[in-house]
């Protein structure tokens, strides 16, 4: 269970970093290069509960993989712990 924690904290730790760098385009490079090499934002308007949506989702996905791993015996679903 760590392995699968430590992987979805680095996905939404990378997710963020990029979200962030976004937000400061926007703010700080878009005022300076003006509408035409710069038209709309990058940030494309990510919220919270869409990220937690998104991670609640894959965390449910592993879990259910390795439940169908366990039930039908399949070595490359189980858990290796």
């Amino acid at each position: 269970m760590g392995i699968l924690f430590g992987s979805v904290l680095r996905i939404a730790l990378q997710v963020a970093a990029g979200m962030g760098v976004m937000n400061l385009l926007d703010t700080f490079v878009k005022p300076k290069v003006g509408p035409v090499a710069y038209p709309e934002t990058i940030s494309p308007g990510f919220r919270m509960p869409k990220i937690l949506w998104f991670v609640g989702a894959f965390i449910i996905a592993i879990l259910a993989l390795r439940f169908v791993g366990k039930q039908f015996k399949i070595q490359l679903l189980k858990d290796k712990v």
